[in-house]
């Protein structure tokens, strides 16, 4: 594993040296905070960021606070509402509300339609509105980003590379090629604390509504019971730029 590590810090430490605007990606799981810690190692001051959404659960809100006073990560979270939750009310976040008329519009529309909630009719759209557009705001001054995606989290991220250009937009993924079982030992041996849904058998966290425990792929429980099983956002597939 250590020969992965340092591998991925020589990774990250190119993005740097090629791209003059670099930031590292976070949603607070598992992958993402290992890669925020490999990225700070190499450069302390380097930029984070976090697309967050309405239908987290408050603890994601919660161990975003957390760590982030923990690892002084100075980082700024975009998020589609009207207000800031009260979990993420902190002087120590820097919060940016991005426009929520679209959303309201098709949220209001699919009420009328169907009874029920956008991610229940139609999570790609849900997921477009809540995380892919503010991915576009986020990384709109970056000409790289480092993100925590993994090759072995599920079928449609087998083919991932480490250093991607999409659009122009260069994708760095330094740990591609760590296992779930190699993620849990960085964790353990630099002392981090995870979040606390992977107490409960979460293998990979989402919003509260479309994640569930267990899976045979660490993916399975996201968008359980949809057509969009064990997919992606959009944040990976997507120009973003």
């Amino acid at each position: 594993m250590e020969n992965k590590i340092e591998h991925a810090k020589r990774l990250i430490e190119e993005a740097i040296k090629n791209y003059p605007r670099v930031g590292v990606a976070c949603s607070f799981g598992k992958d993402s905070i290992v890669t925020v810690h490999l990225a700070r190692e190499v450069d302390p001051n380097i930029e984070v960021f976090s697309i967050m959404t309405q239908y987290k659960p408050k603890e994601t809100f919660e161990y975003l606070r957390l760590m982030n006073k923990k690892m002084n990560l100075r980082i700024t979270v975009y998020m589609v509402a009207d207000s800031v939750p009260e979990a993420l009310k902190d002087g120590s976040l820097k919060v940016r509300l991005l426009p929520t008329d679209e959303f309201h519009q098709r949220t209001s529309e699919i009420k009328t339609q169907t009874g029920k909630k956008i991610y229940e009719i139609n999570p790609d759209e849900c997921c477009r509105l809540l995380k892919v557009e503010p991915a576009k705001v986020a990384v709109s001054n970056l000409d790289a980003w480092i993100c925590g995606l993994r090759n072995t989290e599920g079928r449609i991220r087998e083919n991932y590379q480490e250093v991607e250009n999409k659009g122009g937009l260069i994708k760095i993924n330094p740990i591609l090629t760590f296992t779930e079982a190699e993620i849990w030992r960085y964790i353990a041996t630099r002392g981090i604390e995870p979040h606390t849904w992977y107490r409960k058998g979460y293998r990979s966290l989402g919003c509260a509504p479309c994640s569930r425990a267990g899976g045979e792929l660490e993916r399975d429980g996201r968008w359980k019971d949809t057509s969009k099983c064990g997919g992606e956002c959009g944040i990976h597939t997507q120009i973003l730029k």
